[in-house]
């Protein structure tokens, strides 16, 4: 060969990916069998109504609601427990600690005691979380961290997935088989994250190493950018809480359809998240931060947007679906990967827990708001509104992105080299 050898770089394949995730191969094992596992929730007022007789429908909705409640707080003191107890140690307390709740809930029949218990385990629940995102922003190299947060979500859809039929096919043997069901698989799931060598893959020490010092340089801005970003991404929130909560009264209530309808709208979005997410990420790896959000949040207009248009049309049910999905398979791999980028190391595992406290709020929020709206407004036009909230919201993350004080400089997104022969 008469020419050198040069560097050149090149953009990696979707199986050298796949395989740079061996670093978090144990974070993602104990994300999919914990979410198995979640086979009480799902059934839980059913379960506190054929198990616990005395109580009455209202008191299993204030039981049932304040594992939100729990959710939620988690998110917000997740930082301040990281800050006195090891990130990992603090996941494994969390899921092992799961285990211990539920075998108390299903012992206890004092209403206080379910109360308290059913709120302590939405925040062991949740808690796991954002301390899973901030391991895999710590071990993640810059170029791959997009990548491995989809395939988070991945395992957390595939669980969550799993997890419903399981205990369908538990309560139809006993309801009381429930709580042993997520206890077991949580305390699987503490033993694994427990036993898992969680390593740094090559290049992310220098980047963390990087990004500190420049937070050190730039004193004061990380928190600017956090809450604009925070605030830009709001619609996004409360517009994808939307279909866990409303579709199907939607369907089956406003739009008078069969519930099949219903169910056929979340089949498409789990057969599209599980079977294109990581394909769909893996493409859009060379895109920067900002033109990768803005895409997934104009998908995200259209898609909820074309959902009151199937009050004439309920075919269009399903073409909105897999459009908004198409959104959420975008904006929910970049979010925490730019939250990630932003924070100081120091605030890490604060910052992520603000953004599932921001996500949970949605679930709280967005209901409450659009179930009374639909009735006055109409299909139409309350979907229209919601596809002009997240208009507006993408027009707010345009703007702070062209800037540095609110966004950050960004470079371009790095891909590894390859040695060519000419």
């Amino acid at each position: 060969m008469s020419g050198p050898e040069q560097l050149q770089p090149t953009k990696p394949r979707l199986r050298e990916n796949i395989a740079g995730l061996r670093p978090i191969s144990g974070l993602l094992a104990t994300v999919t069998v914990s979410r198995c596992s979640v086979v009480l929730y799902p059934f839980y007022a059913v379960y506190l109504a054929s198990e616990r007789k005395e109580l009455t429908v209202d008191l299993i909705g204030l039981i049932v609601g304040v594992f939100g409640i729990g959710a939620l707080l988690a998110g917000v003191f997740s930082g301040a427990l990281a800050a006195r107890i090891p990130e990992k140690r603090l996941a494994v307390m969390g899921l092992a600690a799961v285990t211990g709740i539920v075998l108390a809930i299903s012992v206890t029949s004092e209403l206080w005691m379910l109360v308290g218990l059913t709120a302590l385990w939405g925040f062991c629940y949740e808690l796991v979380n954002p301390i899973a995102y901030t391991l895999v922003a710590r071990v993640m190299p810059e170029a791959q961290r997009r990548f491995a947060f989809s395939a988070v979500r991945l395992a957390i859809n595939a669980g969550m997935g799993i997890g419903p039929v399981l205990a369908g096919i538990l309560f139809s043997v006993s309801p009381a088989l429930l709580p042993w069901g997520t206890a077991i698989g949580y305390l699987a799931s503490a033993f694994i994250l427990a036993r898992a060598r969680i390593a740094a893959g090559r290049g992310s020490a220098d980047t963390g190493a990087r990004a500190a010092a420049g937070d050190e340089r730039d004193a004061g801005r990380p928190g600017v950018r956090f809450w604009s970003f925070l605030a830009a991404t709001t619609p996004i929130h409360l517009a994808y809480a939307l279909p866990s909560t409303v579709v199907s009264v939607y369907v089956i209530h406003t739009l008078d359809e069969p519930a099949g309808w219903a169910s056929a709208v979340f089949a498409v979005n789990a057969f599209l998240i599980i079977t294109c997410e990581i394909a769909l990420n893996h493409a859009m790896l060379t895109l920067s931060r900002r033109a990768t959000l803005l895409i997934g949040y104009g998908c995200a207009v259209a898609g909820f947007a074309l959902m009151g248009l199937a009050a004439d049309h309920t075919w269009l049910l399903l073409v909105a679906t897999a459009v908004w999905t198409l959104g959420e398979m975008i904006v929910y791999p970049v979010m925490p990967d730019h939250i990630s980028a932003i924070s100081p190391d120091r605030l890490q595992v604060r910052n992520m827990g603000f953004y599932t406290a921001h996500f949970n709020l949605g679930v709280v929020l967005a209901p409450l708001i659009f179930l009374p709206l639909i009735g006055v407004l109409g299909p139409v036009a309350s979907w229209s509104l919601v596809g002009g909230v997240l208009l507006a919201g993408l027009l707010a993350t345009a703007a702070i992105s062209n800037s540095p004080r609110t966004w950050g400089v960004e470079k371009a997104p790095p891909t590894p080299a390859a040695l060519v022969e000419r």
